[in-house]
C-alpha cells in the first residue's frame, strides 16, 4: 500500500523582523530550526518539517507562501512568531496562501527565568506578544486554520500537530482525486451541475459525467491476469467474508477498467482560491488519517 506520506513535506515558517539586529536574529533562526527538529523527530509527526529561513519582512512572506503553494511535495504550512513580528507584513503572504495552515503558538524555552527574567530575554521570547499579533490579523482576514498553543515537547502539543498534518495530506490528496460519474447530465456545464459546481468552488474537487457505454469497452478490455493481479491485493489488503469471494473477480475488472479509463483518468485542480471565497478556505486540523487511494 502507497504511503500517502511519501514524498511530501510541511513548512516550518517563522515570523521576527529586522529592528532586533543581526546578533538576535542569528538567535531565533538556531531556536526556531530547533523546533523544526523536535517536530520532524515526533513520533506523533508523520510528516517531514522542513525548516524555511526566518521571514522579516512582506515581499519574502509573500514569496514564501506563494513557493509553498506552488510547490507539489508541500502539504501545508506551520507558522511561528518566535518574536514580535509586526502582522501588517504578513497580510499579502497570507492571502496568497492556498495550503493550510496552522500557528503554532509556543516559545523556545519550556518555563520562564522569573527570577532573573528581564527586557533582552524578553526581546527573544515574545511569542506571546507576536503570536497574538498574528491570531488578530488571521481572524481579521478570515484566514481558516489550525492553532496548537504549548511547548513542542509536549506529547499532546505533538499530537495535535500530528493530526493536522494527516487532515492536510488528505486534504493535497483530494486536490489530485480521480472522480468520475457515468450516466449522469452533460459535461462541465455549470448551471446543470448543482451541487458538483459548488463542490469544485469549494474543495477543488471536479466530478464530470462519463457515458456508460465508454465505462463498458474499458471493462471488457480487462485482461484476465490483471483482474487475478487485483483479487490477490484484494485478499492481502482486506479481510474478506466468504460471501463476497464470488463476485470478486466481476468487481475487480470493473475496478481494473475504470483505473485504465482515460476518461476517468482526467481530473481538475483548482489553481487558487479565488479572492472572493477567501472566508471559505480549507480549514484543516481535525480529521484522521486520509485514504491512501481513490478509485474512480
Amino acid at each position: 500500500m502507497q504511503n500517502p506520506f511519501e514524498g511530501k513535506e510541511i513548512w516550518f515558517l517563522t515570523g521576527s523582523q529586522g529592528l532586533y539586529g543581526e546578533e538576535t536574529l542569528v538567535q531565533v533562526a538556531e531556536q526556531s530550526q530547533a523546533i523544526a527538529t523536535a517536530l520532524d523527530a515526533a513520533g506523533p509527526v508523520p510528516v517531514k518539517i522542513v525548516w524555511k529561513p526566518v521571514l522579516k519582512e512582506s515581499d519574502s512572506i509573500q514569496r514564501a507562501m506563494l513557493d509553498a503553494g506552488s510547490d507539489d511535495a508541500c502539504l501545508g504550512v506551520i507558522a511561528w512568531m518566535h518574536t514580535f513580528s509586526p502582522a501588517k507584513m504578513w497580510i499579502r503572504g497570507l492571502d496568497a496562501l492556498r495550503k493550510p495552515l496552522l500557528h503554532l503558538h509556543t516559545q523556545a524555552n519550556v518555563e520562564l527565568p522569573w527570577s532573573t527574567i528581564d527586557m533582552d530575554f524578553m526581546n527573544l521570547n515574545q511569542a506571546a506578544h507576536g503570536d497574538r499579533e498574528f491570531g488578530y490579523i488571521q481572524t481579521r482576514l478570515g484566514v481558516a486554520r489550525k492553532t496548537v498553543v504549548g511547548h513542542v515537547s509536549n506529547p499532546e502539543v505533538q499530537r495535535r500537530i500530528g493530526t493536522w498534518a494527516r487532515a492536510a495530506a488528505g486534504w493535497d490528496a483530494a486536490q489530485h482525486m480521480r472522480l468520475a460519474r457515468f450516466g449522469d447530465n452533460m459535461r462541465n456545464v455549470a448551471v446543470t451541475e448543482g451541487d458538483k459546481t459548488e463542490a469544485e468552488i469549494r474543495l477543488g474537487v471536479s466530478v464530470n459525467t462519463w457515458g456508460v457505454n465508454e465505462l463498458v469497452e474499458r471493462v471488457d478490455a480487462v485482461a484476465e491476469a490483471d483482474v487475478d493481479a487485483l483479487v490477490a491485493e484484494y485478499e492481502e489488503l482486506y479481510e474478506v467474508v466468504p460471501e463476497l469471494r464470488a463476485g470478486e473477480s466481476a468487481t475487480s475488472r470493473c475496478a481494473t477498467g475504470r483505473a485504465r479509463s482515460s476518461a476517468c483518468a482526467r481530473s481538475s485542480r483548482r489553481a487558487g482560491t479565488p479572492r472572493s471565497r477567501r472566508r471559505s478556505r480549507t480549514s484543516v486540523g481535525c480529521a484522521s488519517s486520509p485514504a491512501s487511494r481513490s478509485s474512480a
